[in-house]
């Protein structure tokens, strides 16, 4: 992890994964995601899953403790089948939702924790920031759950046929 209170940039998507695994190595309370689409995340990747996974099963007793808010979640099943069955595995500490791009303007492509938090400056992830710095973590949070209050319910964990 980075040196408390740093920020560092990163300029590929593999400094870009490294600092997002690092981030699930944090094992904050809460975990607060943000993208379009997911497209650029390791979220088909078996270690990153077991991240999470790991992250999940340090308390399961936290509700909601993972959030992920996206624009689109209609190609998340077949993009990311790990990530889907994770979602599905882990329904009672996952909560998904959906914003349109009007309501999400503003808000950055990130994962966040209490601690640490890395965002991307363009959807690809080739560049971005880990954040250490409590006056932008801070701020981050608040975009996040300000927007997060605004989406609705969306990528349900099960879907049940008729």
């Amino acid at each position: 992890m980075t040196t408390p209170g740093r920020d560092l940039p990163f300029e590929t998507r593999t400094q870009a994964h490294a600092a997002l695994a690092a981030l699930m190595g944090d094992q904050g309370t809460c975990l607060s995601c943000f993208s379009a689409d997911f497209r650029a995340w390791p979220l088909d990747q078996a270690a990153f899953i077991r991240q999470l996974e790991q992250w999940a099963l340090r308390d399961t007793r936290r509700p909601d403790a993972m959030r992920f808010l996206a624009l689109d979640w209609r190609q998340m099943s077949e993009r990311f089948p790990r990530f889907a069955a994770f979602r599905r595995d882990f329904a009672h500490q996952v909560s998904c939702r959906q914003i349109s791009d009007s309501g999400a303007r503003g808000l950055v492509e990130m994962a966040w924790s209490p601690h640490v938090a890395v965002y991307a400056y363009t959807a690809t992830w080739m560049s971005g920031e880990a954040v250490q710095t409590a006056s932008r973590l801070h701020a981050l949070r608040m975009r996040f759950d300000e927007v997060w209050e605004q989406a609705a319910p969306a990528c349900p964990a099960v879907i049940l046929g008729l």
